[in-house]
């Protein structure tokens, strides 16, 4: 489904400078269409020990924050205050107490009718829907029950903007309007076949298990032979997944991988840069890691530049 890449983009669009916190891994489908956001897991103890493994190794790239809720429930509760937005991927088993603060804003797939309420007080609702005319997929973004209207308003705005950007509406769909003070809806949804926005990450966005951190735009791989970068869970839609490589030398390009699959991969240099390139096709409801191998004779002083996803 690409509704959560829609949906993910358009919230990113009305609200860039809402702090976010994506607590729906193992699948985790709204943090990668927000560069910067903080993804987590709100169940830690429902992962299978080796995938807890290995999403502990994941670090945020400029600040090398960790995946949060892998160490316990104290640490979410802690930290989960500092969002002002938390993303659920349906209901989980325990919620953070940060819920029951009033001003946080809960974005919630599935819908929020017909489960348990949320802790805190009663919050209002704006009920988004995206993905095509054909195939709608329903999520519920919660808030203060008096803020309904400016923030419907702030989506409708950005949600005509985004289809213009997108392609225009000959190729987007969109309409919604408040129905009562305490709800709304809207909806952004490809005419045609599904669509996806391309998904362009810089280094710092990028979610990694390099031993270094950014330095300046770039994220080194120092002595590392190897490595994964976790993109979270992408539409099933034919891709074209490029890395971005500083320092490489065309002759010898690395290897690319998905999921620990290899990719037919071709390369390009690009005002020095050098571009790897591969036809992918992601699983939409697992977080997809793509990973990295460098060849024998790599030169020192390489560094991962950005990644980018294109339909």
């Amino acid at each position: 489904m690409t509704a959560a890449a829609v949906l993910g983009t358009l919230l990113q669009e009305a609200l860039p400078e809402t702090p976010v916190l994506d607590l729906g891994l193992p699948a985790g489908r709204i943090f990668p269409w927000w560069p910067g956001a903080r993804c987590g897991v709100a169940d830690a103890e429902a992962l299978p020990p080796a995938e807890a493994a290995l999403l502990r190794r994941f670090r945020l790239g400029g600040a090398g924050l960790g995946v949060l809720g892998l160490d316990g429930t104290a640490g979410l509760d802690q930290a989960a205050g500092a969002f002002r937005l938390l993303v659920l991927d349906g209901l989980p088993r325990r919620l953070p107490a940060a819920l029951e603060a009033g001003d946080i804003m809960v974005l919630q797939r599935g819908g929020s009718e017909g489960q348990a309420p949320l802790p805190g007080p009663e919050r209002g609702r704006i009920m988004l829907l995206g993905g095509s005319t054909g195939r709608i997929e329903r999520w519920d973004l919660l808030v203060p029950r008096d803020a309904v209207g400016a923030l419907f308003d702030r989506l409708h705005v950005a949600a005509h903007r985004l289809a213009a950007r997108l392609g225009g509406h000959a190729r987007w769909q969109v309409g919604g309007r408040v129905a009562q003070r305490q709800l709304a809806s809207l909806g952004i949804l490809a005419t045609g076949p599904e669509r996806m926005p391309p998904l362009v990450l810089p280094a710092k966005a990028l979610w990694h298990d390099l031993p270094g951190l950014l330095q300046g735009d770039a994220l080194p791989l120092g002595s590392a032979r190897q490595a994964r970068i976790l993109l979270g869970a992408l539409p099933d839609l034919p891709s074209r997944l490029g890395l971005k490589l500083g320092g490489a030398d065309p002759a010898q390009p690395p290897a690319l991988f998905l999921d620990g699959l290899p990719l037919a991969t071709r390369s390009a240099t690009e005002e020095g840069v050098l571009v790897l390139e591969a036809l992918a096709r992601f699983r939409p409801d697992r977080a997809g890691v793509v990973g990295l191998a460098l060849p024998a004779a790599a030169p020192p002083g390489l560094a991962i530049l950005g990644l980018e996803v294109a339909p």
